[in-house]
């Protein structure tokens, strides 16, 4: 038995997009020969080799962790690709990064109101596109509805609330 609508509230549908190895993903569009390549995004400062700041799947696979430097992670995975971040004036020039940002939070904003958080992340509003699809296609049951809440980390949603 469908579930009726329930009336308009101020209650909003966000989500925090967090884009993983977004630095690595953005070197990898400009140089496409590392792709599926262990590759990590290296911070312009060489004590001991740079901190790493994104680490590609590939290169997590074979133990390196973001919290390492440079050198560590050539140690642990030496086929590694590292990728220096650009200097300008003495400091990282991360405005490839912040133009990629952009592009991504471009094509974010036509599912909805769209605000940058940081270079690789953003808050996106969906509560149109969720009020529109549970009107086209309303769950089953509130039971329905709310094991798939429990999939979701919804900020002040416990299991407790779900339940009652």
């Amino acid at each position: 038995m469908p579930v009726a609508r329930p009336v308009s509230s101020d209650a909003r549908v966000i989500a925090h997009v967090d884009m993983d190895c977004f630095y690595v993903q953005v070197e990898q569009r400009k140089q496409p020969e590392l792709r599926g390549l262990p590759t990590a995004v290296v911070q312009y400062n060489e004590w001991k080799g740079g901190a790493l700041i994104a680490v590609s799947y590939e290169a997590r696979k074979l133990g390196v962790k973001r919290s390492m430097r440079g050198d560590e992670a050539k140690r642990i995975c030496p086929q590694i690709q590292l990728v220096q971040v650009p200097v300008a004036r003495g400091k990282a020039d991360l405005s490839a990064y912040r133009n990629a940002g952009s592009e991504v939070v471009t094509i974010l904003a036509m599912k909805g109101r769209c605000e940058r958080a940081s270079i690789d992340e953003a808050y996106l509003d969906l509560t149109d596109a969720a009020e529109t699809m549970l009107a086209e296609t309303p769950p089953e049951s509130l039971e329905d509805m709310d094991e798939e809440a429990l999939k979701s980390h919804i900020i002040g949603l416990t299991e407790v609330e779900l339940s009652t």
